[in-house]
């Protein structure tokens, strides 16, 4: 009966030990490059480990998002658009889940690679 036992918890144990190993892959995020797009067009690249704190206005047909760099962390703080997704969305933390603002067409993601060989409109 005990080596039924430890049989089921080192299952256990290595189901679990796999499974956070798994999360951890898909969300952590592979690169400190961040980009910003708007419509399509990559507006700015920017690599956060090598930026300072500071604060960028974008503007989309009389809309703007304003968003901030602080302690190497990105985030959207303001938004003209009307649910305010994108600033409760809070800092950037994985390549799993990007900060988009659909109204003013805005995405802040981590690049995936240091060289984008195309992108799909």
């Amino acid at each position: 009966m005990k080596i039924k036992n430890v049989l089921i918890i080192t299952c256990i144990l290595i189901f679990l030990v796999g499974l956070i190993g798994s999360l951890w892959l898909i969300f952590k995020s592979h690169s400190q490059k961040v980009q910003i797009i708007q419509n399509g067009e990559v507006l700015y690249i920017i690599e956060l480990e090598k930026s300072g704190d500071e604060t960028i206005e974008i503007k989309y047909q009389g809309s703007k998002n304003i968003i901030q760099i602080d302690n190497h962390k990105i985030s959207v703080i303001d938004a003209d658009c009307p649910d305010k997704t994108c600033v409760k969305m809070g800092e950037l933390k994985s390549s799993a889940a990007p900060i988009v603002c659909l109204p003013n067409k805005l995405v802040i993601k981590f690049a995936e690679t240091d060289d984008i060989d195309a992108e799909v409109k």
